[in-house]
């Protein structure tokens, strides 16, 4: 039987604890004066034009992408959840409002996360190693600091995962769909309902999906949605096969067909696809369609073998839990890590990484710890703020993680720690229903 781990030492804890504190203090500091990101791109909305045409004068908005365009550049969530917002006077004003209710919306996030680990077996010893892996994670940090949605995404999709555990599948299946409606990848969360053939669930999830799309026609006009880049980056998605390299305008490297929206100097994304073609950039025998193919199809057969054999017994109410806790994490995982994703997309993989940790921390599982730590470090690097270690260094520290795709590695290694923990529900106790021959 495995024997459950020790908590800390009291001056680890707390210097973790306080670790934590300095390190989301700093960022909140700093979040005032660096707040042109993607979501800054996306303002203001084309209703803004209607409702408050202060705001779509704004003279803060001029660098956005949206700045006076009759369009959407994220799904209708987005628009719907920060409606009331539309009626401030200025981008300035949005971000002040939203860094408050970002952080209250973080602290609601880690409370989910750690009632999660304690349905999955963890007891007080994980509470801190759980805080300082969900506030020390930079994709977190650095969603939280641009005032991304994906904050607000991670903190439905934890959120659901909890409902899930308390066997509420249908207000599990409400938050799924209305996360999905972000950024549309999420809508593989459906699928996983309609596989687990949980019909209720999956009728929700379609019903509250139907409910978004009708108000986002009422006051958005869906057409919107789509008469921007959105379309051209879901074709990019089925490119999956051919690639090249050729100098761009300014004379640097960039990719075409698979490879498609990689450049050079890219410091943004830091997804399977984008990792694969920085190698194949410097290293010609590297295949990137190939081998992402390669990935997709192994995942997915193992995937599927093991579910087939879960789904054939029934497990304990505690297994039970974690299977649910692990197939959701898996999901969140291939969403954040095999489409197209900026580095703060990773937030996402908050909820892999705290379901892991508990688990292990529960079980004693010291060796696997050691490769969750590994995972951990090569994707959510920099627990020291990456401007301090440029520094030391005299180079641009966080240039060189991402062109030398040190989070391929780490994404890489968390879904086969997180297939590791499936295949291994099936060696537990479980009850036999009928013959798996």
């Amino acid at each position: 039987m495995a024997t459950r781990t020790r908590g800390l030492p009291a001056p680890i804890a707390i210097l973790l604890v306080v670790l934590v504190l300095a390190r989301v203090a700093g960022v909140t500091w700093s979040a005032t004066g660096r707040t042109l990101g993607d979501f800054y791109a996306s303002m203001p909305g084309a209703h803004v034009e209607q409702v408050n045409p202060t705001l779509w004068n704004s003279p803060d908005l001029h660098g956005a992408w949206g700045y006076h365009q009759s369009t959407y550049f994220h799904g209708p969530t987005q628009y719907l959840t920060l409606y009331p917002f539309s009626y401030l006077d200025s981008f300035t004003q949005i971000a002040a409002w939203l860094l408050p209710l970002y952080a209250g919306v973080l602290a609601l996030t880690f409370w989910l996360l750690w009632l999660i680990g304690k349905r999955l077996g963890a007891g007080p010893e994980a509470f801190v190693p759980m805080l300082a892996a969900t506030f020390l994670f930079f994709p977190l940090l650095q969603a939280y600091l641009q005032r991304e949605f994906e904050v607000v995404l991670a903190c439905l999709l934890t959120a659901a995962l909890w409902q899930l555990l308390n066997d509420r599948k249908g207000w599990a299946a409400a938050l799924f769909a209305y996360a999905a409606w972000f950024k549309y990848i999420p809508l593989l969360f459906v699928g996983y309902l309609g596989w687990r053939r949980w019909w209720r669930a999956t009728a929700v999830f379609a019903a509250v999906s139907l409910a978004i799309v009708i108000a986002a026609e009422w006051l958005f006009g869906l057409s919107r949605f789509f008469n921007n880049n959105v379309p051209g980056h879901a074709r990019q998605l089925f490119e999956l096969w051919g690639f090249g390299f050729e100098l761009d305008r300014t004379g640097h490297l960039a990719g075409n067909g698979f490879c498609g929206g990689w450049h050079e100097h890219d410091t943004t994304y830091a997804n399977l696809r984008h990792g694969l073609c920085s190698m194949a950039a410097a290293h010609s025998w590297v295949n990137p369609p190939a081998i992402y193919l390669t990935l997709c199809i192994a995942v997915a057969a193992a995937y599927l073998t093991f579910e087939r054999r879960l789904a054939r017994v029934v497990l304990p109410e505690a297994t039970e839990r974690r299977r649910r806790a692990i197939e959701v994490a898996t999901v969140a995982t291939i969403c954040a890590c095999f489409f197209f994703a900026h580095y703060y997309y990773l937030i996402l993989l908050i909820i892999p990484f705290n379901v892991l940790l508990a688990i292990y921390l529960a079980d004693g599982a010291m060796g696997r710890l050691l490769l969750w730590a590994a995972s951990y470090a090569l994707v959510g690097a920099f627990v020291v703020p990456a401007g301090l270690l440029s520094r030391i260094a005299g180079f641009n520290v966080f240039e060189i993680y991402m062109w030398q795709s040190w989070f391929w590695y780490g994404e890489i290694l968390l879904v086969g720690l997180l297939l590791f923990e499936y295949y291994r529900l099936g060696t537990g106790t479980m009850i036999p229903v009928r013959s798996t021959l």
